[in-house]
């Protein structure tokens, strides 16, 4: 689980296969309790390499309160929607 705190602004890097990067990623972090995100949760992200990378925090389209969070990647591809549960964020707690 990674931590963040509640001030910060900062890359997100989500690891993924070199092949994925051809098609369009997408990035949702949602509190944990929420279960699955909804198609409104996802936010636009670039490759950088291997990685799925979006700014998150403070100031950011992603601003995050302290919580618990789930981060996931949604792929676009010409006939599928792979969605993946990518990882934890904690938010400002320890």
């Amino acid at each position: 689980m990674a931590y963040m705190p509640a001030s910060s602004k900062e890359a997100l890097r989500v690891p993924y296969h070199q092949d994925a990067t051809a098609y369009p990623v997408e990035i949702a972090v949602v509190r944990e309790s929420e279960g699955e995100p909804a198609d409104s949760d996802y936010h636009p992200a670039q490759w950088d390499g291997g990685a799925a990378t979006i700014i998150i925090g403070a100031g950011s389209d992603v601003p995050l309160t302290p919580g618990s969070y789930v981060v996931w990647t949604r792929l676009t591809t010409a006939t599928e929607r792979p969605v993946r549960r990518s990882g934890t964020l904690t938010v400002g707690e320890a």
